[in-house]
């Protein structure tokens, strides 16, 4: 059978012959790009499917009633160190850290979170021990004094009761930070936030869940965080700058390297502490 001339096909064999080779084609390409998309490593196949950023544009040209729809798709890759890092700078304003007094050579107690806009703030029982008032040191630098109140064994979380203003007499802006309510899953992405004058993160896994139970009440989040890198009172965070856990005496009875979950926190307890002094020396 003769091989036809392309030059002597009509206009309509011509736009049939170009679909066939375009569908053609386009089957060819998505095979590829699924063949390489199962091989590639599960964390870039993550990242490009994370997100797809759907914009619509309206335009309406003058004295058309109908107006004409331009869809754009277009993908957008977040990589988790992105994350990470907006996770951080969310969170990083309800992080206060905990001073014996308020001279410049006060000793260093561990790390507290704010809970409410009226500057309660939780920290580990081992940070502040027997004592009854601190210096609070906020992200903004400004200090503020606090009492302890009520110390709950069985989390392993103090409240602390705070000043209405700084040790040098200004309004204190507080950041209340954002518990995490959600269910926590083995294998989720945390960040630990410690440092005596600055954070200093490590991330991890969740590796362990123990549930609350008859004997112990509360739920004890474990990780693959080195033990030497987490303070008293140090916070889990998730990427979304969610706090997830902290570092308690409980949670170390535990492991090094384990947290007491933020529903702990939640259910504190009733500050039962003196008030603050106004300024603590």
């Amino acid at each position: 059978m003769p091989l036809m001339d392309i030059e002597h096909l009509s206009k309509s064999q011509i736009v049939l012959l170009t679909l066939l080779v375009s569908f053609i084609t386009s089957i060819a390409t998505g095979i590829v790009t699924v063949s390489l998309m199962e091989q590639a490593p599960p964390s870039i196949a993550q990242n490009v499917n994370r997100i797809v950023e759907r914009t619509v544009e309206r335009v309406v040209p003058a004295g058309q009633a109908a107006a004409t729809v331009i869809t754009q798709e277009k993908t957008v890759v977040i990589k988790e160190e992105d994350l990470i890092s907006d996770a951080i700078e969310r969170a990083s304003p309800s992080i206060v850290r905990l001073y014996l007094d308020n001279s410049e050579t006060a000793a260093f107690l561990g790390l507290g979170v704010v809970l409410d806009a009226s500057g309660t703030i939780a920290t580990d029982v081992d940070a502040v021990l027997d004592i009854v008032n601190v210096v609070a040191v906020l992200s903004d630098g400004s200090r503020v004094s606090a009492a302890i109140g009520e110390r709950d064994k069985n989390s392993g979380i103090a409240l602390l009761s705070t000043a209405t203003t700084t040790t040098d007499g200004k309004a204190v802006s507080w950041n209340p930070a954002s518990l995490s309510s959600s269910s926590f899953r083995l294998g989720q992405t945390i960040v630990a936030i410690a440092g005596e004058s600055t954070n200093r993160i490590s991330d991890g896994l969740i590796t362990a869940l123990e549930p609350e139970s008859a004997e112990k009440t509360v739920k004890i989040v474990g990780t693959n965080i080195p033990g030497d890198s987490i303070m008293p009172g140090g916070i889990l965070i998730n990427i979304d700058g969610e706090v997830v856990g902290m570092s308690t005496a409980a949670s170390r009875a535990a492991s090094a390297s384990s947290f007491v979950s933020s529903a702990s926190i939640v259910k504190k307890p009733e500050a039962k502490g003196e008030p603050a002094k106004e300024n603590a020396q």
